[in-house]
């Protein structure tokens, strides 16, 4: 069984009834996904090289949209408990410097679906 504290939208730690809540199974590997997406490499000051190249990479021509397609995949499939992606989405705006993953995949636990995002 798989069990994390619970973040909100906001990616801050949830409250409810003055309690911290906790998510578990599912939607605790749809969040741990999704808190690796969002992970910026270069962030973490032990490792610079862990993360998604937010900042150097996935904004430019430089990379293809494949590369950066197998960038976000193989950071889902490298999730605890992810066994196969059922469905994958990426779009990017350079301009505004944004971009939206969402996908569906099958767990230990069942399927998932997560989107995050600007």
């Amino acid at each position: 069984m798989a069990i994390d504290l619970k973040l909100n939208d906001n990616y801050d730690l949830a409250i409810e009834d003055g309690d911290l809540v906790l998510v578990c199974d599912g939607a605790e590997v749809a969040q741990s996904a999704g808190i690796r997406l969002l992970f910026i490499q270069g962030e973490w000051f032990f490792d610079y090289t862990k993360g998604i190249p937010w900042l150097d990479g996935m904004f430019t021509m430089a990379t293809s949209y494949e590369q950066k397609q197998k960038i976000l995949k193989d950071t889902i499939r490298g999730t605890q408990h992810v066994n196969r992606i059922l469905a994958f989405t990426f779009g990017i705006d350079p301009v505004a410097l944004g971009a939206t993953v969402e996908f569906a995949a099958d767990t230990t636990f069942g399927p998932v679906t997560l989107k995050v995002g600007t």
